[in-house]
C-alpha cells in the first residue's frame, strides 16, 4: 500500500505541465523524482496534495481515491508535506513548532501539555537530534537546522506517505548525511517517502526507485545504476554528474 500516482496530466492554457505522469510510492520505500528546474516536480507534488487539480488522471492513497477530497482532508488521511521553501513558524521555539502540528492533527487534544502531544515532540526532537534546540525560537536557526525542524513538523502528524520538496537545501555535508540516515531510518519504520532533490549524491544513496521528469514527461524510471545509465536522462539532466563519476 501507499501513494498512487496514476496518468496525471496538468494544463495551463496550452502548456502541458504534466503529461500522463504515473508512479507509485510504497511503504518502507524511498522514491526520488528528479529532473530540471520546470520539469513538472512540484505541480505534481501540488496535485497530490489538493493544491492543483488535475486535467486528467487519478491519485490514490491506499487505494482510495483523493480526487475529490481537499487538501486537509488528504492530510489527515496520511498525507504529509514539506515545502521547496522553508516555511517555520519563526517567533516560535523548535519544539513548539513540532507541538503546534501535532496539536492541528489532534484536535480533540488541544493543550500543550497534553501527554500524546508531548511525548510525540521529545520523540522527534530525539530522533532529529534537536533536543538540544528545543527551547530555540526557529528564525535563529540555520537554514540547514531549519529544514530539519520542517520535517520534524511534518512528522509530527503521523502520516503514511511524506513528500519532501528539496528538503536537504542549506544543508551542509555533515547535515547532508545525518538527513539521509534519518530518511532510511523513516522508511525501515515503513513510511513511504516520496522524495524531490537535486543532490544527486544524496538521491542516488538514499533511494529504492529514481523516475525522472523532463517537461513534464516520465522519461525514465528505475533503480539508481539503471536511472544514472539511461542515455536520455544523461542528455536531459546528469549528464555532467555521470561524467564526473
Amino acid at each position: 500500500m501507499g501513494l498512487e500516482i496514476d496518468q496525471v496530466s496538468v494544463r495551463f492554457g496550452g502548456l502541458a505541465a504534466l503529461s500522463d505522469v504515473s508512479l507509485s510510492a510504497h511503504e518502507g520505500s524511498i522514491t526520488g523524482l528528479i529532473g530540471p528546474n520546470g520539469a513538472g516536480k512540484t505541480t505534481l507534488f501540488n496535485v497530490v496534495t489538493g493544491m492543483q487539480r488535475p486535467s486528467a488522471g487519478a491519485v490514490r492513497l491506499d487505494g482510495r481515491d483523493l480526487r475529490e477530497l481537499p487538501s486537509h482532508r488528504r492530510a489527515r488521511l496520511g498525507l504529509g508535506r514539506t515545502f521547496q521553501r522553508l516555511e517555520l513558524f519563526g517567533t516560535l521555539t523548535v519544539a513548539e513548532n513540532i507541538g503546534v502540528a501535532a496539536s492541528i492533527a489532534r484536535r480533540g487534544l488541544m493543550g500543550s501539555k497534553s501527554r500524546e502531544i508531548r511525548e510525540i515532540r521529545e520523540e522527534l526532537l530525539e530522533r532529529l537530534g534537536l533536543t538540544s534546540l528545543a527551547g530555540r525560537r526557529a528564525d535563529t536557526l540555520p537554514t540547514g537546522t531549519g529544514r530539519l525542524v520542517e520535517l520534524a513538523r511534518a512528522l509530527a502528524v503521523r502520516p503514511r506517505v511524506l513528500l519532501l520538496d528539496e528538503p536537504a537545501a542549506g544543508q551542509d555535508t555533515e547535515e547532508t548525511e545525518r538527513f539521509s540516515l534519518v530518511l532510511r531510518s523513516l522508511a525501515a519504520d515503513g513510511l513511504a517517502i516520496l522524495l524531490v532533490e537535486h543532490d544527486m549524491d544524496l538521491v542516488m544513496r538514499v533511494c529504492d526507485t529514481v523516475v525522472v521528469l523532463d517537461f513534464g514527461l516520465v522519461i525514465c524510471d528505475g533503480t539508481p545504476a539503471t536511472v544514472q545509465a539511461n542515455t536520455d536522462v544523461q542528455a536531459a539532466y546528469l549528464g555532467s554528474v555521470v561524467a564526473d563519476a
